[in-house]
């Protein structure tokens, strides 16, 4: 329903962030894990101004529910699959989720549908703020904030967008993209991110490095090009239409009767 919704599905903002002289959770025994989500989950509720459905203890869920969770965006692969104490808050309109115990103590996730990378990172960074007032975080003067993974270290942001690319893999387009993407440092991934696979012709664009770099110019970047993007998809869709309208009807009718009529 957002902008440019032809094209992006969503628009997301994380940010990684840990408990200052706590093991991070990779390394972390079942009570620290414990201790970091009864600290996080009394400080959030305390100090954020966003208003949280309650707190979701993941651990609890059974696996469709955790499933369910992570086919709306709201959870990672990673906190549904692993073990121990750890859950997630959301807000009512589920543009927002906190991850607690995640490969970080806490990852804090703004979701918009469409093209909207400036409405997330204010809504996200607001709340970055205000939890800062009241949680020590893992932080050095000269790296930034400190992440489990070194590739989060400095901002802890991951932007991305993800988009439906179907003309351009028909047109066998895609691969250019790779390459593109490849040469400005950003990354192309499956729908549900890192390991996954484009099911559907859904890619995620996405940042790689953060350290060394301001939040604004992650953000830039990924901006410079999507609109580019955008435009061969458009182009590519066109070309189809034009060169052979009525197998292309044909293919998406065939594909919505699968779906319809399927029973497995």
């Amino acid at each position: 329903t957002g902008p440019e919704s032809d094209i992006v599905v969503s628009s997301r903002i994380r940010l990684a962030r840990n408990l200052a002289d706590t093991p991070f959770p990779p390394q972390a025994d079942e009570r620290s894990k414990r201790d970091a989500v009864e600290l996080l989950r009394a400080k959030i509720l305390e100090n954020s101004p966003v208003e949280f459905m309650g707190y979701v203890d993941v651990q609890d869920l059974s696996r469709l529910d955790r499933q369910f969770l992570v086919e709306r965006q709201l959870i990672s692969r990673e906190l549904a699959d692993s073990k121990g104490p750890r859950g997630v808050l959301i807000n009512q309109s589920e543009t927002v989720s906190l991850m607690v115990n995640e490969e970080d103590h806490l990852r804090l996730q703004g979701l918009r549908s469409g093209y909207a990378l400036n409405d997330c990172w204010q809504e996200i960074n607001g709340l970055d703020d205000d939890l800062q007032a009241g949680i020590a975080f893992a932080f050095s003067d000269e790296f930034g904030f400190l992440t489990s993974c070194p590739t989060n270290v400095g901002t802890g942001m991951r932007v991305s967008v993800m988009l439906h690319l179907p003309a351009l893999v028909m047109t066998k387009e895609m691969q250019k993209v790779f390459q593109a993407m490849h040469k400005m440092s950003l990354a192309v991934r499956g729908l549900y991110g890192e390991g996954s696979q484009a099911m559907g012709d859904f890619y995620q664009i996405s940042n790689q490095t953060t350290l060394g770099r301001s939040e604004e110019q992650i953000i830039q970047k990924v901006q410079s090009v999507v609109p580019e993007i955008l435009s061969y998809e458009r182009r590519a869709r066109q070309e189809l239409i034009k060169r052979d309208r009525a197998r292309l009807h044909d293919q998406v009718s065939r594909a919505l009767g699968v779906l319809s009529s399927a029973r497995q």
